[in-house]
């Protein structure tokens, strides 16, 4: 190379000194790598990279904070659960307590005594529901639900939390309402306090009658009648239009619900019947019928009265109801009738008008409304001896029912049947209940899931249908219990009858019970006979006789505790009960009776009524809403179970032996949902310890892919410091020798 000896521009120094820049450079980076720990420490460094360390960064943070989180909702968790463990214990003690004051052996100031005990109990159970609490917030007293723990680094890695409300006031026993279209409790029974009450778990029949109809669609105007046993009648309208041919049982629910609620003591209920929709009606059965009349109807026309002939013209519809009456009536007088579209004009002598509309007959009940300046006549026909009004286009027809099917049919009635024939006389069935399998049985739809529960006939006990309630409750989460006891006022007299047992009408363990009922001292009847007559055979017959005072009266109370039915007849015909209460001879008489006014159910009980069957209380239990579907078949309400006075645990009361016995199922229930409680709590527990332990685990790996993206190499750093810093002194002495060889050149200058 030759030397070019310019000292303007040193073209080999700046060369170097460009080399010296890079060499830095590195120096700089690695000295930064060995500084920090990072391969990259900032997005010059290597942009990708960058921004998928800060990623995981996002994501360690966030794991991070969710640990936090966790483990702060494990506290809470735990704070809860403690006090649902406590509230656990409380319970158990008050349930013990209600055991002991459900026996016999306690007089009424034990009970008392026992009360207090449970009252402090519920208090303190009371105030950890409303004093528990975590960081400010209560936890059980229902406003910690709808809560969520946020256990994961993004949005919605939740654990949803809920806390039940744990007060007093919202545990116990939800409890069916009664029907008030059933023919059961509410209408020939008793259901008090839940059931649970002596003398208050009971429907009997006959005290009832019973008629079973089919219905088609269309409309319905008809006055129903209750013929009394006295000679008198009670009736009420009912105007209702069914859809569908036949209607279905929710449909025809609104005929059912009409008649039920009409106020003169004919309850409505639906079934199906060979898969045909049936409407049974119930009424008292001392009753000597049941029938059906069309009512008023108003008719109006034109009218013109023509004063040079002295002749009234009438024009009518056709349609108006008894028109060929109307024509016969005034045939004699008539001048012309006219036949013109869908009316019929009518022309007699003015003289004729009181015979055209003749009051007190099938045509009117009333003289007509005349108008003669807007030429218009008015006129109100009875029913003209028609089971329904004119305009009716629905029929119905009573059928007779054996073994769940159509045995025979009665008389179809439509708009044209004479109400002489619209009667329905008598007929006893026994059982308060309606029958239905399979989708027309009852549905329970409860906590954890829905099960159908067959009612195989209208007679079967309470205790049966308990059976096949707490057959399905793992499927639902819906018990059930069976109570038989009825109270009756008892007349002085001999009393001979048969005591039986069973279900499905069909009597089991019959025994003979004779006994007579006289005046004690105070002038009310001495029930002590009669009580040891019928509790010689409890062993056999299961059914237990106790006795109380209401309103100075003495009631005889018969109990069977496993919810049987209980029937009193005059002996048995071929396994059967007899068509008597109470045998041939027998002068005495029992009334039932319900609650503390001593209401009167059905009829009296004696040598000349029909055969008695009654039928216990079927008692749900439940920690939890549930639907009974067609519960009114039993007796209760399809709508949505409730806690009730009386069903929640604030309301518990030890002081009698009845309040005892209801305080264990209402305790029972509010432990059920504590231990559900606690099991949710202990599974949320679970899944956010479980959830932690996953953040941990994510968090350790998102370090180390972090790491293998960001963190520097010392060994890789040190060894490419080492390169530097050797290049960085190679650069330096390079400088020198360049800057050396430009001072040489000075040297070519002469002295000056």
């Amino acid at each position: 190379m030759a030397i070019s000896g310019v000292i303007n521009t040193n073209t080999s120094t700046l060369n170097t000194l460009d080399a010296l820049n890079g060499t830095q450079g590195g120096l700089d980076t690695y000295l930064q790598q060995l500084s920090t720990g990072k391969r990259i420490n900032s997005p010059a460094d290597n942009p990708a990279d960058y921004a998928i360390a800060q990623r995981f960064q996002t994501q360690i943070n966030g794991l991070n904070q969710a640990i936090a989180n966790g483990n702060q909702g494990v506290s809470l968790v735990q704070t809860a659960t403690g006090a649902v463990q406590n509230q656990i214990n409380l319970l158990q003690q008050i349930r013990t307590t209600a055991v002991q004051a459900a026996n016999a052996s306690n007089t009424t100031s034990d009970r008392q005594a026992l009360q207090g005990v449970v009252s402090e109990l519920l208090a303190q159970v009371q105030t950890i529901a409303t004093q528990t609490q975590f960081n400010g917030q209560n936890l059980l007293d229902g406003t910690f639900a709808g809560t969520a723990f946020q256990v994961g680094a993004n949005s919605n890695q939740i654990i949803n939390a809920a806390v039940g409300n744990a007060q007093t006031s919202a545990m116990g026993d939800h409890i069916p309402a009664v029907s008030p279209y059933s023919d059961s409790y509410g209408c020939n029974g008793s259901f008090v306090s839940g059931g649970f009450a002596p003398g208050g778990a009971f429907t009997i029949t006959p005290a009832q009658t019973s008629a079973y109809f089919t219905f088609s669609g269309g409309s319905y105007d008809f006055y129903i009648f209750r013929g009394l046993q006295n000679g008198g009648e009670i009736g009420s309208k009912i105007k209702v239009t069914l859809t569908g041919n036949p209607p279905d049982t929710q449909e025809l629910n609104k005929m059912a619900a009409a008649i039920s609620s009409a106020g003169i003591k004919i309850s409505g209920t639906t079934q199906l019947v060979n898969g045909t929709p049936v409407l049974k009606l119930t009424y008292p059965a001392n009753d000597k019928d049941i029938s059906f009349s069309g009512p008023p109807y108003v008719t109006s026309g034109s009218y013109d009265y023509n004063s040079q002939t002295n002749e009234i013209t009438v024009t009518l519809p056709d349609s108006a109801p008894h028109l060929n009456s109307l024509l016969s009536a005034v045939n004699q007088n008539v001048v012309s009738v006219t036949k013109t579209g869908s009316s019929t004009q009518l022309t007699y002598p003015a003289s004729g008008q009181r015979y055209a509309f003749i009051e007190d007959s099938n045509i009117t009940q009333n003289p007509p409304i005349i108008n003669s300046s807007s030429g218009s006549i008015t006129y109100t026909q009875n029913n003209g001896g028609s089971a329904m009004a004119p305009d009716s286009t629905g029929m119905f027809q009573e059928v007779h029912i054996e073994n769940d099917a159509f045995s025979s049919r009665g008389t179809l009635i439509t708009s044209n049947t004479p109400a002489s024939e619209a009667i329905i006389p008598p007929n006893t069935y026994y059982g308060s209940f309606s029958s239905g399998t399979g989708s027309s049985g009852l549905s329970i739809q409860g906590p954890f899931g829905s099960a159908q529960v067959d009612v195989n006939t209208e007679t079967e006990s309470a205790a049966s249908i308990t059976t096949a309630v707490n057959a399905v409750s793992q499927q639902t989460g819906v018990k059930a219990r069976a109570y038989t006891s009825a109270s009756f006022l008892v007349a002085t007299g001999s009393y001979t009858f048969t005591l039986s047992n069973g279900s499905s009408g069909l009597p089991r363990n019959a025994v003979n019970i004779s006994a007579s009922v006289n005046n004690a001292a105070n002038g009310q009847p001495n029930l002590n006979a009669l009580l040891t007559a019928v509790n010689q055979h409890t062993a056999v017959t299961g059914i237990a006789a106790s006795s109380r005072v209401i309103n100075g009266k003495p009631e005889l109370i018969l109990t069977n505790a496993n919810g049987e039915n209980i029937n009193i007849s005059a002996g048995l015909a071929n396994g059967q009960l007899a068509s008597t209460a109470l045998a041939a001879g027998s002068t005495g008489s029992l009334q039932a009776v319900s609650g503390s006014t001593q209401a009167l159910i059905g009829y009296p009980i004696n040598s000349g009524s029909h055969a008695a069957l009654i039928q216990g209380a079927v008692q749900f239990a439940s920690a939890s809403a549930y639907r009974i579907n067609n519960g009114d078949m039993i007796g209760f309400s399809s709508q949505v179970s409730r806690l009730q006075s009386g069903s929640a645990l604030a309301d518990i009361d030890v002081s009698t032996q009845e309040g005892a016995q209801r305080t264990i199922t209402i305790v029972d229930q509010a432990l059920n949902y504590l231990n559900q409680q606690a099991s949710e709590l202990g599974a949320t527990q679970t899944r956010i310890q479980v959830s932690v332990v996953n953040d941990q685990s994510s968090a350790t790996n998102m370090q180390s892919a972090q790491s293998t993206v960001q963190d520097a190499s010392i060994a890789q750093a040190t060894s490419q410091l080492t390169k530097y810093q050797i290049l960085q002194q190679a650069g330096i002495s390079t400088l020198a020798q360049e800057n050396a060889l430009q001072q040489a050149y000075l040297k070519l200058l002469p002295s000056g």
